[in-house]
């Protein structure tokens, strides 16, 4: 015996079918998934460290004092090997050089380390998107850090990847992007030159792009960064592995990029209309990134009209190297403190008691506190 229910159901299917003019089709969309981390660990985080530019044959103390320190994690940030070679098997070796490397055995005893990659372990000085060898270096680069099986750098092209630490009183949201597999050819220079510290003076590389069809991340790695800042967090600290925040100084940079940059700033206000719509508080971003070879925090600011004033600056924590140094500094009128040109790593402090909800150090070789920085303060 059919239930008054099903026998309701039929008829009103008989009318829908036979009295219309044309038979209509309802479709019910699918609710949009809730945006999520590629990997979400229960990890309490209050000091993360970073570092970048380490030669594997070289003594590596700096990573003593992430040790030292306690530090939840350590990031690298890129150079993390020197293996410009047009034969795969050469990065190999130095990965595996790093790898026995007693300084890195002991950081990976005490510490979670997370990472990207720059050009010298990408495969070539200054390589963007058409390097021959990218797919094997890849491999190689996943294979080193232990990538599991299941992880979405398995499938997706280049290797951006995010993890949400909520496993303590904030939730920290770290991303980490790609700046290689997809950028584009750089734009050479002539007859640019610029004045850095020591009175050294420098020839320009580079000269940034004024077109806006031209990509640091690529669309894939855009549109995913896109569904990232939808991700509910107490902090979002983002690695890159070159610097988000200087001003354009004929390097490599974000500023051969500028409508990029522009494009962050824009994503991050979105993502803070977003929290004000919901009646949250705004999820602070700051930047972490290497590459130079000396540290430097710098702050960065849209010249895009209409922008919210929470993004008056965009903080960026460079830390750099742990092994290589440089006899100078580019000028950078964004820089806030530094430079600091002795062998270093970087820590954000986060969320500790009677402090700034994050703070940003540089801490030398040798285990002294060179910089610090308030960079989010809470009331």
């Amino acid at each position: 015996m059919r239930s008054l229910h099903g026998c309701f159901f039929l008829c009103c299917l008989f009318f829908l079918t036979r009295c219309g003019q044309e038979q209509q089709t309802i479709v019910i969309q699918k609710r949009k998934q809730k945006p999520q981390a590629d990997l979400t660990v229960r990890k309490e985080v209050k000091t993360i460290a970073f570092g970048s530019c380490s030669h594997p044959d070289a003594p590596m103390p700096a990573l003593h004092v992430a040790v030292e320190q306690k530090a939840d994690l350590f990031i690298w940030l890129g150079d993390n090997v020197y293996g410009d070679t047009r034969n795969i098997e050469t990065l190999i070796s130095d990965y595996a050089m790093l790898g026995g490397h007693d300084d890195f055995q002991e950081l990976a005893q005490h510490t979670r380390m997370l990472a990207t990659w720059d050009d010298h372990d990408y495969g070539w000085n200054d390589a963007g998107r058409h390097y021959p060898l990218r797919e094997a270096s890849k491999e190689a680069f996943l294979s080193f850090w232990k990538e599991p099986e299941f992880s979405p750098r398995r499938t997706r092209p280049g290797i951006y990847m995010s993890y949400l630490f909520d496993g303590g009183r904030q939730d920290v949201h770290v991303l980490l992007l790609d700046t290689r597999s997809f950028r584009d050819e750089l734009i050479h220079a002539s007859g640019i030159s610029f004045q850095g510290t020591n009175g050294i003076g420098y020839a320009a590389d580079y000269v940034p792009h004024t077109t806006a069809d031209s990509t640091l991340l690529g669309t894939e790695q855009w549109a995913w960064l896109e569904d990232q800042f939808e991700v509910k967090a107490d902090v979002r600290i983002i690695g890159s592995s070159t610097q988000f925040g200087i001003e354009w100084n004929g390097y490599e940079c974000w500023g051969n990029f500028p409508h990029e940059q522009e494009k962050m700033a824009q994503l991050i206000e979105k993502s803070h209309a977003l929290d004000r719509q919901m009646g949250r508080p705004e999820v602070p971003v700051v930047f972490i990134s290497g590459d130079v070879h000396y540290g430097e925090i710098s702050g960065w600011k849209s010249r895009e009209e209409g922008l919210n004033t929470s993004l008056d600056t965009l903080f960026d924590v460079t830390s750099s190297g742990i092994t290589s140094k440089w006899d100078f500094a580019t000028p950078n009128g964004n820089r806030l403190e530094g430079p600091l040109m002795d062998n270093n790593i970087g820590m954000l402090q986060i969320g500790r008691p009677r402090q700034a909800f994050v703070v940003a150090e540089l801490w030398d070789a040798q285990g002294e506190k060179r910089i610090s920085r308030d960079l989010v303060v809470r009331p």
